[in-house]
């Protein structure tokens, strides 16, 4: 459902009167107004609230009652997180009715649910927006983002980053709908949507508050994991569908335990996601790997025409989430930087965490599954991996195509950055939890600092453009040894710099002639130009497929399809139209590693 904003004019200003009000910032806006309640992380449901939105290239922070209003529910999110002085929120946008409304952020597609993040150990303000752009790179699904400054109850909070939370959705995670009557046959074996993660992050309010345990958010594997549901929610899934889940689940397991070596895992598991999410942690250094924030799905066994296009749903790593202390920020925990594979550290039979030592009150499900540890140990996957690294670095991972964007977000956050360590001065040290706000939240009766002191972000730099080039350095020398391991050099020049889809970035939204979804599959209202469930890959509508010694080409849009090496020579170019092409793969590719691409873009697989 898709509502008007209301647009409010009044004739005076926002009623705090201090200097910063008189500002024209360069970053959209956010106002929002509690009405006098506290917003802390003690508060379990989301409280009813007021957002006033400014959204243009350059914005006065004066006019901010002209800003577009919403009504929105919000509460602190996260746990670890949610004990820093500039926490996250979540808000979802409300009707009059109070119920959930879809509506566009920042030229974004409609939703009803966003989170604001607050970067506060991460100074460089950039480690998400980052690692979800390398994802989205790669030519899959991460969520989009967008820097703002935001005010509550007429205070500067700093510069947050505007999130799309994971969810099902026609321009998030691509799923089906489940009905309540799926509860058989093909219809029950998607979409899922789950997390190995701890408890409390679906129900409750921020920090570790648990709302009645794992029973109230999904269930254990046979091997001890963490399932949080996340579509459909606990409350709302049927006894057949979580069993199903669960038997699936248990079962792609049980063919990695007592010996046994994984054959059979693709008959569960969707391969190519499986190594781009892998490659996309270790790159990105993640210490919170594969243990928590780990979301996968699960699309139906059917879907299309008749159930033609395409044949089984397995089980699809991503989308990633949450790098805040990723790429080589703090020493906590391990989080610091060293060179070695995450995925190694995170194994074991309980008490997982790379060995960090938490166990009982369900920490110790929180360890990377021994299906992916057990993947990771296979030949045919560690090929796998080195051949897709090798594309992703010849192209769109290629550090000249990675500087470009750290550069143009450089320039852009220049003068929001100095605003928001004006207002958060903590350059230079170890920020974390217990930190005390300068400015403490209005009406609560705190002093600004949430407890106990415990130090999470690195102390990497006293400038904010330090803390940028640190962050870039660090990612460097990571590719560096990932290079090392994967005996690969990175060519002089990337070969493509961005994935065929470009509505993988900015999905025209605007344009789709199809702005709304059915529970009914029968019925011809689907969404335009995408198979529901296939989502694999970007986009469901060009790709390209091996087979054997041949490849058949998918594209909606047709053009110029190369095949071209690791650095950048074309083996073979042909004209194709929209549709089905099939090709031979020629003899100047045969036996060598190319990347296909169409009008100069990567075309994935």
């Amino acid at each position: 459902m898709f509502s008007k904003p209301k647009i409010i004019f009044y004739g005076f200003i926002f009623a705090m009167v201090i200097p910063l009000f008189a500002q024209t910032i360069d970053l959209p806006a956010i106002f929002i107004d509690t009405k006098q309640k506290c917003l802390d992380n003690k508060v379990i449901e989301k409280i009813p609230a007021t957002m006033k939105v400014l959204d243009g290239a350059t914005n006065n922070v004066a006019d901010s009652a002209k800003g577009t209003l919403y009504d929105i529910g919000i509460k602190v999110r996260g746990q670890s997180s949610a004990m820093f002085p500039k926490p996250g929120y979540s808000i979802e946008i409300r009707d009059d009715k109070g119920e959930g409304t879809d509506v566009s952020m920042f030229g974004l597609p409609p939703s009803d649910d966003w989170v604001l993040h607050g970067p506060y150990v991460d100074k460089s303000m950039l480690r998400n927006a980052l690692a979800y752009w390398l994802f989205r790179q790669a030519g899959r699904y991460a969520p989009r983002t967008k820097h703002f400054d935001l005010y509550i109850n007429g205070v500067y909070r700093g510069v947050y980053v505007m999130v799309e939370k994971i969810k099902r959705g026609k321009y998030r995670v691509n799923i089906s709908k489940l009905k309540e009557t799926d509860i058989a046959g093909d219809s029950l074996t998607g979409g899922y949507l789950w997390a190995f993660d701890k408890v409390g992050t679906n129900t409750g309010g921020g920090g570790s508050n648990n709302q009645g345990g794992i029973e109230a958010e999904g269930f254990n594997t046979s091997d001890g994991l963490n399932v949080i549901l996340h579509y459909p929610k606990k409350a709302n899934i049927q006894k057949q569908q979580e069993e199903y889940l669960k038997k699936y689940l248990n079962d792609l397991e049980a063919l990695f335990m007592n010996g046994k070596n994984g054959d059979g895992y693709e008959k569960y598991v969707d391969l190519a996601s499986a190594v781009d999410y892998v490659l996309h942690q270790e790159i990105t250094n993640n210490g919170d790997s594969y243990w928590c924030s780990f979301f996968l799905y699960k699309p139906k066994d059917k879907g299309g025409k008749d159930g033609k296009e395409f044949k089984e749903g397995k089980v699809t790593l991503g989308p990633p989430w949450d790098f805040n202390l990723a790429m080589s920020n703090g020493g906590m925990m391990g989080y610091g930087g060293g060179n070695s594979w995450q995925i190694e550290s995170k194994g074991g039979s309980g008490g997982g965490m790379g060995g960090f030592g938490f166990g009982g009150g369900g920490m110790g499900s929180l360890k990377a599954p021994n299906w992916l540890i057990g993947l990771w140990k296979r030949s045919d996957y560690q090929d796998e991996l080195k051949k897709r690294w090798a594309e992703l670095r010849s192209g769109v991972w290629h550090t000249k195509v990675m500087d470009a964007y750290l550069d143009s977000m450089k320039t852009y956050l220049k003068n929001a950055a100095d605003r928001n360590f004006k207002r958060w001065p903590n350059l230079g040290q170890n920020s974390g939890q217990g930190d005390t706000d300068p400015e403490p939240m209005k009406y609560c009766n705190g002093s600004g600092s949430s407890g106990m002191k415990m130090g999470m972000g690195g102390n990497n730099a006293n400038t904010w453009d330090g803390e940028v080039e640190h962050l870039r350095k660090k990612m460097k020398e990571r590719i560096q040894w990932m290079d090392q391991k994967f005996g690969f050099t990175e060519p002089a020049n990337p070969v493509v710099t961005e994935p065929v889809d470009p509505s993988i970035h900015n999905p025209d939204w605007q344009h789709d002639k199809d702005t709304t979804e059915t529970t009914d599959t029968s019925s011809q209202e689907k969404p335009l130009d995408l198979r529901m469930d296939d989502f694999s890959r970007l986009s469901p509508t060009n790709f390209f497929v091996v087979n054997g010694n041949h490849l058949e080409i998918h594209t909606s849009i047709g053009g110029t399809f190369a095949l071209m090496d690791l650095n950048g020579s074309v083996l073979y170019k042909t004209r194709i139209k929209a549709g089905l092409t099939t090709l031979k793969i020629p003899s100047k590719a045969t036996n060598k590693h190319w990347i296909a691409t169409l009008n100069g873009k990567m075309l994935n697989r």
